[in-house]
């Protein structure tokens, strides 16, 4: 009994510590970081280091357990936003699965150990319900920084944008605009920015191709969409210069319309707990009166 009681205690713990690792903001990996900045591998594919065993599950688990699309497909994009790779998300994945798994059976198990008769559907179905909620919480973790960390980035490259304008009205030319503005922070939506544009003149492409790839990986549609109108403007013959502005105003106004809206949301979601609140307050002060009243009658 009190061997299983320090398993279950362990796997609860373990399961905690998972859910907090969720919760907490990774650090960026140096070869994503590394990647983005050189034109070609640092050492050729032969002599790349091989993946432990670790990572070697977390790949067969990605491979073969993620579908295209729904509720079993792989955040790719908000994990390449979060600097996070596939194969430790599907390991988190898995270790709270046999968590939920496991942790429901001990309890039960305990339970009958100290003298009671729990029925075996119980523990089956709470194990069940357990592991697929909790499988599912790297899921929802990702995809709420992910959330958070694109709102963030539109706002950063906004302000990057402005920054171009004023380097190109200060006569800049246009590589040097995009690519010193980047530089003036170690904001992590500049540093991404920075590292687009500098592997591509590392590998003498066009910064705006840079900036359209970076978009589709993150799946941020203002980098896509910008980098798509400067390369039509700039066949045309346009001005980058009012190409910029345009994009500029049309991310702020979009900005300013998504704060008002959740701002509205937010105030409606309060009617609940404020009515709910008054409601108890009445209660609370008008009950000694209908008391008294109904005992006097």
């Amino acid at each position: 009994m009190t061997a299983l009681a320090a398993a279950a205690g362990c796997l609860a713990a373990l399961g905690l510590i998972i859910v907090v690792r969720e919760l907490r903001p990774a650090p960026p990996r140096l070869d994503a970081a590394l990647a983005r900045i050189q034109a070609t591998p640092l050492r050729p594919p032969t002599a790349a280091a091989q993946p432990d065993g670790v990572d070697r599950i977390g790949a067969w688990l990605a491979h073969h357990l993620t579908r295209p699309a729904g509720m079993l497909a792989l955040p790719r994009t908000d994990l390449a936003l979060l600097d996070r790779s596939a194969e430790r998300f599907m390991l988190d994945k898995l270790a709270l699965f046999i968590t939920g798994l496991a942790t429901p059976s001990l309890f039960f198990g305990l339970m009958a150990l100290a003298g009671g008769r729990p029925s075996w559907t119980l523990p089956v179905l709470a194990s069940l319900l357990l592991a697929a909620v909790l499988s599912f919480t790297p899921d929802w973790n990702v995809r709420s920084h992910a959330r958070q960390h694109r709102r963030d980035f539109r706002y950063a490259f906004a302000a990057y944008l402005q920054l171009v304008v004023l380097e190109r009205e200060a006569g800049a030319a246009l590589n040097a605009a995009l690519e010193e503005p980047a530089k003036i922070t170690d904001s992590w939506p500049f540093q991404r920015v920075h590292h687009a544009l500098t592997r591509a003149r590392h590998a003498q492409q066009q910064p705006w191709r840079a900036l359209a790839r970076l978009g589709e990986d993150i799946d941020v549609r203002d980098l896509v969409d910008l980098a798509h109108t400067a390369e039509i403007a700039g066949s045309e013959g346009a001005k980058m210069h009012d190409v910029l502005v345009a994009k500029i105003t049309g991310m702020r106004h979009e900005a300013s319309a998504a704060a008002r809206s959740e701002a509205n949301t937010r105030t409606t979601a309060m009617w609940v707990p404020t009515s709910l609140l008054m409601l108890g307050f009445v209660i609370l002060v008008g009950f000694p009166f209908f008391s008294r009243l109904l005992g006097s009658g």
